[in-house]
């Protein structure tokens, strides 16, 4: 029996994220993400053709997020920022106001924070202390993502997409959910079909469908 690779077939296509923290210096969207814009105007003046909102040329002004000696927060910062930085994403969240609330340990709530300071906060860097610590409380059963120490960014980023899910339509399961309030759905999820079909006799299995935010790849499957 030969395995097949997953198809995928995102329900809306975004540009990939890179998980790069490395961003501009200065912040916030409207007036003063149109100042960044001049950045790509033509030597006669005249804001190039290209320019769209909603395109990777409407990226937003973003702050640096504090990592202090010990804390190692440097994956959640990054998953942040690539949040931040997604157009379609940032517009989207900030539109939201009803969701079932955690209390300190509400990712929705700790992100849609950080998201305003981002925005109103005139320091150039911010702390991410309130999502760092609604992670660590959410996933302390599973020691995940625990205070002070490391971890890896992009299963960070999956797993805030997934509670961010779980805060919009907490009675839906992951695998089920059309609700169109649910951004984490709406603009990430791809139907992937995972099918074994024989190499001898060409028989295959039913196509077996799932869903998932993030699709990782072997690095050996790029050559």
């Amino acid at each position: 029996m030969k395995w097949m690779e997953p198809v995928a077939r995102p329900v809306h296509q975004l540009p990939p994220p890179s998980m790069s923290s490395k961003s501009p210096p200065n912040s916030g969207e409207g007036s003063n993400s149109m100042a960044w814009v001049k950045m790509f105007k033509k030597p006669g003046g005249g804001l190039k053709k290209s320019y769209q909102p909603g395109s990777m040329m409407s990226l937003a002004l973003t702050k640096g997020l504090l990592n202090e000696p010990g804390q190692n927060s440097c994956f959640l910062n990054s998953a942040v920022q690539v949040l931040w930085q997604l157009d379609i994403f940032r517009r989207s969240l900030r539109q939201l106001s009803g969701h079932f609330c955690l209390g300190d340990a509400c990712i929705f709530c700790a992100l849609k924070s950080i998201f305003s300071q981002f925005q109103q906060s005139r320091e150039r860097v911010l702390p991410s202390d309130s999502l760092r610590n609604a992670l660590a409380e959410t996933f302390k059963d599973e020691q995940r993502f625990q205070l002070g120490l490391m971890d890896d960014a992009a299963e960070c980023f999956e797993n805030i997409l997934e509670r961010i899910h779980l805060h919009i339509v907490s009675d839906t399961a992951t695998d089920a959910c059309s609700s169109k309030s649910c951004i984490t759905h709406q603009k990430f999820a791809m139907m992937l079909y995972e099918q074994f079909v024989c190499r001898c006799c060409g028989a295959s299995s039913d196509p077996h469908p799932f869903t998932e935010f993030v699709h990782y790849v072997s690095t050996t499957n790029l050559w």
